[in-house]
């Protein structure tokens, strides 16, 4: 049982639908889940399991604070790197900060959040030139630079390869352990949930 007095989030009741080849698919049928600050979790199941992510809203919140909670305590990494192809990797990852600080400020925290990813020496290249190992780093960047308590992951190696998914898995082990960081990672890969403290396996939208 999860030990309340350090409960981070609890999805209550949650249903998620989706329309795909015609019908409508349940990838998330009334299900609970309470997960504790510094837990590393690893949602597993049938494709549409990432839809946990997208059904797991702030409700009863006004849109004003809904915005504020998710710029300054949540960090979103995607499958598809989410990069704007037209900013370069700097400018991609101030987005989220310039939302609540200077742009000097938020320059400052992207060079410094760019470096502990090893990419300092590429933080004017567009994603267009960078390869996929490094966009999911410069996402990674963009998740954490408003120091945020919990991290939501939707596959984010799927577009990778062994060696560029070991290493995203490894920068996610280290946000855990040293900077206790909540993590909550989809994932389809079963070699990959080793690294996770709790799996949660998910089967026609109900929790197995």
């Amino acid at each position: 049982m999860i030990d309340t007095q350090n409960l981070i989030l609890r999805a209550e009741n949650v249903s998620k639908k989706y329309h795909s080849g015609g019908v409508d698919v349940k990838a998330l049928d009334d299900i609970t889940i309470d997960i504790k600050a510094g837990e590393f979790i690893m949602i597993t199941g049938r494709n549409g399991s990432g839809k946990f992510v997208e059904g797991n809203k702030t409700t009863h919140l006004p849109e004003k604070l809904k915005m504020e909670l998710r710029l300054s305590q949540l960090g979103y990494i995607f499958q598809e790197y989410a990069l704007i192809a037209e900013l370069t990797a700097i400018e991609n990852v101030m987005l989220p900060a310039m939302m609540l600080e200077s742009s000097k400020v938020a320059k400052s925290k992207a060079l410094k959040m760019l470096s502990k990813m090893n990419l300092q020496n590429k933080v004017k290249r567009l994603p267009s030139q960078l390869s996929g190992g490094e966009q999911q780093k410069v996402a990674i960047a963009r998740a954490l630079i408003n120091e945020p308590t919990i991290i939501f992951a939707d596959e984010p190696t799927a577009n990778l390869d062994s060696i560029a998914s070991k290493e995203v898995l490894e920068i996610f082990k280290s946000l855990n352990e040293h900077d206790n960081i909540t993590i909550i990672m989809i994932t389809h890969e079963p070699e990959e949930l080793v690294y996770a403290s709790r799996i949660i396996q998910l089967s026609d939208g109900k929790l197995v």
